[in-house]
């Protein structure tokens, strides 16, 4: 599947870090850049927080995505815990875009 960042309009390349928000697809870096530039100096330590922890779940994500197994207890596994981990990026996504 192929998507686009809203904010710089390029096409988000396998194993780059993108998120998911209201407006769709869009690169990280895209996003916290712009995010800073709208937020009062007093927010900006809490959004470099925040997408240090959404930059670990991403880059957490890509990984399991890489991972190959034939072994169908494993294949679960995988499968269970790429679940858990984009529900938590969905999450701090959440938390960066309402700040």
């Amino acid at each position: 599947m192929e998507y686009n960042c809203y904010l710089c309009n390029k096409t988000i390349k396998t194993g780059e870090k993108f998120t998911f928000t209201k407006e769709g697809s869009v690169h990280l870096d895209c996003f916290i850049s712009n995010k800073r530039k709208s937020l009062d100096e007093s927010r900006l330590e809490y959004l470099r927080t925040l997408s240090l922890i959404l930059d670990y779940e991403l880059t957490y994500l890509i990984q399991l995505l890489s991972l190959r197994t034939d072994d169908k207890e494993s294949q679960e596994l995988v499968r269970k815990r790429i679940t858990a981990i984009e529900k938590e990026s969905g999450e701090t996504t959440n938390l960066i875009y309402n700040l």
